[in-house]
Parts: structure tokens; sequence; C-alpha cells
């Protein structure tokens, strides 16, 4: 048990060494999530309903690691869904190649959990899990500017010229 643990905080320490940390990051779902910021939790994505992509960091990961848990044996359980974590630090690492973006987070007790924040959009283990449609709000804009346009043509105050130019230039941004 002693060696497993030397060899958890060997790779702890190694991941913390490659880690950059940042003071904001703009996340997939439109939200820049800055240190101090509150981030609301979702539901968990496991079938059990605990969190796959938020865990237990820190010595209590350590001191609670069971190998007969498996692999989840970190995971936070279904207890905080509907709650809100506060960003602590954000950090940035490559694991295998692949850039990961995670927080440190609080709970409101003595540890300190990990949130890894794109995963956790992806499954909605974070809300909004979804970035906002600007689109709609474009399309919404567009009607908008074709009746005011439309209007100034009734009002006498274009000619039909100068609407079917405008409305041309309008349905095609």
């Amino acid at each position: 048990m002693k060696k497993l643990i030397i060899i958890i905080l060997a790779i702890i320490g190694s991941l913390n060494a490659k880690a950059q940390k940042l003071i904001a990051y703009v996340a997939s779902n439109g939200i820049t999530y800055h240190l101090k910021d509150t981030v609301h939790l979702g539901r968990g994505s496991a079938p059990n309903g605990t969190f796959l992509y938020l865990q237990m960091g820190g010595w209590a990961a350590i001191a609670s690691y069971s190998a007969s848990d498996g692999p989840n044996a970190n995971n936070i359980g279904r207890g905080y869904a509907n709650t809100a974590v506060i960003v602590k630090k954000i950090n940035q690492t490559k694991i295998k190649g692949i850039v990961k973006v995670y927080f440190t987070v609080g709970g409101g007790n003595i540890t300190n959990y990990l949130l890894y924040i794109e995963d956790a959009i992806q499954t909605c283990e974070v809300t909004p899990c979804t970035a906002p449609d600007n689109n709609q709000q474009i399309v919404a804009d567009k009607f908008d500017l074709l009746k005011k346009l439309k209007g100034l043509l009734d009002s006498g105050a274009i000619t039909q010229t100068e609407y079917d130019e405008q409305k041309k230039k309008i349905l095609n941004q």
C-alpha cells in the first residue's frame, strides 16, 4: 500500500509539474470562467448518477483510494447534483498529447476536487452545458431590420428600389 501511495504521489507531482496555471478560461458553453467564480453542477453522467468528470483531488484522493473500487474510485457522488463549486485554480496540461483544462474547485468542505471542465460540459455535469444559440438572435435581428425597412417604405421615406437593395443586403448577411 505504501508503494502504491508513493507511485500515485509521483504521478500527481508529474502532472502538476507540467500543468500551466491560467487566470481565466473560455469554455465551449460560452462562459468565461475566472478564479473564484461559481460553477453550477448538473447531474452526474455515470449510470449510477455519480460524476465522472468531478473527482476527489489532493490528499483525500490518496487517503481514500482503494484498488477494489476500480477506475471510478474518486468520482464524486450524485449528492452533488444541482449544487455549485468555486473555482480555486485553472490548470491546462497535456495528457497523451491532448490539451486538457481542469479546475481545482472547492465544494464547501475540507478537500478540493478536480473538474475536467470540457468533459463535464459535454456530458452536462456542468450547466449550462451548451453554448447560447447566437443564430436565433441573428435571425431575429434580420427580421426586425426588415420590419423597420418595410415601415420606411410604407411611410414613403424610401423608394421601392432602395427598399429592394437594403432588403437584399440584410438577407445576404
